[in-house]
């Protein structure tokens, strides 16, 4: 991350994302994310078709040699020619796996992967091992197996244990055994390897017809004597039943597989008791596991890669339907986020908590966040919108989020703007600047605080009149447009086609002015109205002009003689003085006359921010809080369309922070929100499920209803969706971040809990 720091951020952002990675640390010890690789075997038919007499005479000269020279136990050099017969077989294979989302991995990465069997769990540097593709190097390791139960694996700079658990039992029906993602729910890593191998149809049918005879015999001597067959026998005979019937229709083939949990530690007794946590853990989900005591070295050069299943491998084996194992989720997580990015908090896997801090302190799954990877073009992103949605009822977590959020792109070489109508931030930023102690023991977040540029629009004081005039601050073409927004808060044109022409043909007029150099002003309109022939008009525009006098509306409407707000710092907060906002989902009709003018301010705002994000040369976001009032009207939606169109081809990232979904749910928006972060909100669960790809069931409106304060829905770029806990792991942000102010009475509560 440090290549998108800002320079005058440098020392404090690499001071908080190193402390965040020793926090990180001395909580789960060793960071591992689940990954999940696959090898198959590339079978050449021993004679080709198509090839002519003296190929396949060389063919089976090779093959024989080969046969001879292992027997002898020699060895021999690989030409590169043996591999190219194998090159289009990959070819095929590669474009196979590509279906199901998968990569080649890189030669580095393969030769890590080799070597990673002989050094898990123990200290090495990931680039140092995938370099050296030596065989030597690869197993340059003392593996001692003389520990029941374990295997103690010495390398040059390190020592640990490992214990191989094997997978000894399923249940009958193997539906939702999730062998793979139950286990990535353990506080600790582990690994699982699967070594499997489909059976030949003749081998199975010849198998099954012996069994269905030997059941059928049982069977019958249960019946000769008077007996009834057990319900074991029963069932058997019905699965060799069914399965043979599915083996006719070529629906299924059997297949042989090993499965291997493997859990390492520091000292034998830390490796003994993760063997432990996981067979008690995965008992509870159907499946049966063993810890074998003098097993453990042949296990493990089992699964050393490329060693493949045989003939004489009988034990801990599990035959299955390809659905029997697909059954295990091979692939699956909960990975939410990105790779790289600032750390935002932890995926939740489990339905219920006691609350937000057992939720946070049982997952292993952090969640990374980067705000300018949508509009890059990564591999698999499934959208091209850095534009972000921060939706939920009030006091679930939504400000703290979005605070979190601008805190991490105030480290980053973006200019930023964060529009505060509720004027929370300068309160608490200068009661943490303040704070003596804090001020002792983290200077440099201090004076990272200290950047924060503060700009306050109070129509009281003259310098602000005009101060977002769209005549002043926008191009002509764009002025109009907001110019009819704004007025139509306060004048209701429908019905009067002779006023709205004449206050159209008036803001041409003003316009058609500035373009000649004179200083005018939105407050021009309002005259020109005044001057008109007829009396209507007149009328109209005395009424604008009172409405707008001794009104918020003064930094909208003036005469041009003060500037424009113009923003220069890299990181500002803008705030608006005596904003009247309605209350969320207040209909439009129920709008006093001072809450229509502050909605008016609000899409000047908005406007502002469209331009603020226009400099193609910079990277630049907008926090907007309270943006579902651009919702609540047909001109706020459409002020609002505007201002995300520009985000994917002039590097801008809007993060709307609103109470309601409902403004991403337009036919024509859907694609307009890269990202979205969704708090509970009782009256629209559905809207949010489906706005976040779950499915609107009673299962899932029941874990919103659930979510504690601080945890929330998680979309991110690769169309991805998980429960999150949101974490701000330092404390010294937290006052900064804060929006209510507990009471004594709040604390008392909480110790009796």
């Amino acid at each position: 991350m440090k290549k998108d720091i800002h320079e005058d951020a440098l020392e404090v952002a690499s001071y908080y994302m190193q402390e965040t990675v020793s926090v990180m640390q001395q909580r789960l010890g060793r960071l591992t994310r689940p990954d999940f690789i696959i090898g198959i075997k590339l079978n050449k038919t021993l004679l080709s078709l198509d090839a002519d007499i003296k190929d396949n005479v060389l063919s089976m000269f090779n093959t024989v040699t080969d046969t001879f020279v292992n027997m002898l136990g020699w060895e021999q050099d690989v030409s590169s020619q043996f591999f190219e017969q194998y090159k289009e077989i990959e070819d095929d294979l590669a474009s196979t796996v590509t279906s199901v989302f998968g990569e080649r991995l890189r030669e580095a990465e393969l030769k890590y992967i080799n070597r990673y069997h002989f050094i898990r769990g123990l200290y090495h540097d990931v680039e140092e091992e995938s370099q050296n593709g030596d065989i030597h190097s690869i197993t340059n390791t003392v593996i001692d197996p003389t520990i029941p139960g374990s295997l103690k694996l010495i390398s040059d700079q390190d020592e640990g244990h490992i214990s191989m658990i094997v997978v000894d039992e399923f249940l009958d029906n193997m539906a939702n055994s999730n062998l793979f993602y139950e286990v990535q729910s353990l506080p600790f890593p582990v690994e699982v390897e699967v070594k499997a191998k489909v059976e030949s149809k003749s081998m199975t049918k010849t198998a099954l017809n012996i069994k269905h005879q030997q059941l059928r015999e049982e069977q019958n001597e249960k019946y000769s004597v008077g007996d009834e067959s057990d319900q074991s026998t029963m069932t058997s005979a019905f699965l060799v039943k069914d399965l043979q019937n599915k083996i006719k229709k070529e629906e299924v083939s059997l297949i042989n597989w090993l499965a291997v949990v493997i859990v390492d530690g520091r000292t034998k007794k830390e490796c003994a008791e993760k063997a432990r946590l996981v067979v008690r853990h995965l008992k509870g989900a159907g499946i049966k596991c063993r810890i074998p005591i003098a097993d453990q070295l042949s296990l493990f050069y089992k699964m050393l890669p490329a060693e493949k299943l045989d003939l004489m491998d009988k034990n801990w084996i599990q035959k299955t339907t390809q659905n029997g194992l697909a059954e295990c989720l091979l692939g699956v997580d909960s990975f939410v986020g990105s790779k790289i990015g600032f750390f935002l908090g932890w995926g939740d896997r489990f339905d219920k908590h006691t609350d937000l801090e057992s939720a946070i302190r049982s997952s292993r799954d952090f969640v990374l966040f980067h705000p300018f990877l949508a509009n890059q073009q990564i591999k698999g992103s499934k959208t091209r919108s850095p534009h972000c949605l921060i939706t939920g009822d009030t006091g679930n977590g939504k400000s703290f989020l979005a605070k979190l959020l601008y805190t991490y792109i105030s480290f980053m070489d973006i200019k930023s703007l964060y529009i505060d109508p509720k004027k929370e931030m300068r309160k608490w930023i200068t009661k943490v600047i303040n704070n003596p102690q804090t001020r002792k023991n983290f200077p440099l977040y201090i004076d990272h605080l200290k950047k924060y540029h503060f700009i306050t629009l109070d129509h009281e004081q003259e310098e602000n009149w005009g101060a977002l005039d769209p005549i002043a601050f926008m191009p002509p073409s764009k002025a109009k447009d907001l110019l009819e927004v704004i007025f139509e808060q306060i004048y209701d044109f429908k019905g009067k086609d002779d006023v709205s022409t004449a206050f159209l043909r008036s803001i041409t007029k003003v316009l058609e002015m500035k373009e000649q150099g004179e200083q005018v002003g939105s407050l021009h309109v309002i005259y020109e109205m005044q001057k008109h022939k007829e009396e209507p008009v007149r009328k109209a525009g005395d009424f604008l002009y009172e409405s707008v006098k001794d009104s918020i509306m003064k930094l909208l409407v003036h005469d041009g003689s003060n500037p424009s707000l113009s923003l220069k710092e890299r990181i500002t907060i803008l705030e608006v003085e005596n904003m009247d906002l309605p209350d969320f989902g207040e209909r439009i009709e129920n709008f006093t006359k001072s809450q229509l003018k502050s909605s008016a301010v609000m899409f000047a705002l908005g406007k502002f921010c469209e331009l603020f994000g226009m400099n193609a040369e910079e990277k630049t976001a907008e926090f907007i809080d309270e943006a579902w009032i651009f919702t609540a009207s047909p001109q706020g939606k459409k002020v609002e369309r505007q201002m995300r169109r520009i985000g994917r081809s002039y590097n801008n990232a809007e993060f709307f922070i609103s109470q309601s979904t409902k403004d991403a749910l337009h036919e024509d928006d859907t694609g307009n929100f890269g990202v979205a972060f969704a708090f509970d909100e009782p009256n629209e669960r559905e809207e949010v499920l489906k706005w976040m790809n779950l499915e609107p069931s009673e299962e899932n409106k029941k874990m919103l209803e659930s979510m504690f304060q601080g945890q929330c829905l998680f979309k991110d770029i690769y169309g991805r969706t998980a429960k999150i806990s949101i974490e701000c792991l330092f404390d010294e942000w937290m006052g900064a971040f804060e929006t209510i102010n507990k009471s004594e009475v709040a604390y008392a509560e909480e110790m009796y809990l």
